[in-house]
């Protein structure tokens, strides 16, 4: 299934969603394009949603790219839990967390509710 969706920020992404996988790539054009799943498969009331973001260069056969957001280019990946769904680090990857590095709070900022609302969009619309 194909199908776009309009983020507060301005930025537009055409989604691809894979039912049988439960999983869905987020095409933001010249801005990237991600990976979302569920954080805990078959558990769609645990409010829990990973994103992965990528890198240049990426082999995971999804052509992910990382996500520019203002003047960063985020890499990796995020967990995003609770009713908001805040970004966290990954489980997996606990010492790498992409917002991390933003030394702007305004920008660290806007980038995490950036991830948030996609990862709520994810979840209302896919989980």
């Amino acid at each position: 299934m194909r199908t776009t969706a309009h983020f507060d920020n301005g930025d537009t992404a055409t989604i691809s969603y894979f039912k049988d996988l439960g999983n869905a790539l987020y095409d933001f054009g010249d801005q990237g394009k991600i990976h979302v799943q569920p954080g805990f498969f078959g558990q769609p009331d645990r409010l829990a949603v990973t994103i992965s973001l990528g890198r240049p260069g990426d082999t995971s056969g999804y052509g992910l790219t990382g996500l520019t957001i203002g003047d960063w280019l985020l890499t990796g990946t995020v967990m995003a839990t609770g009713g908001d769904f805040t970004p966290h680090p990954h489980p997996h990857t606990p010492t790498k967390f992409p917002l991390a590095d933003i030394d702007d709070p305004a920008a660290r900022q806007a980038a995490a509710d950036h991830l948030a609302q996609i990862a709520q969009h994810f979840h209302s619309t896919f989980a």
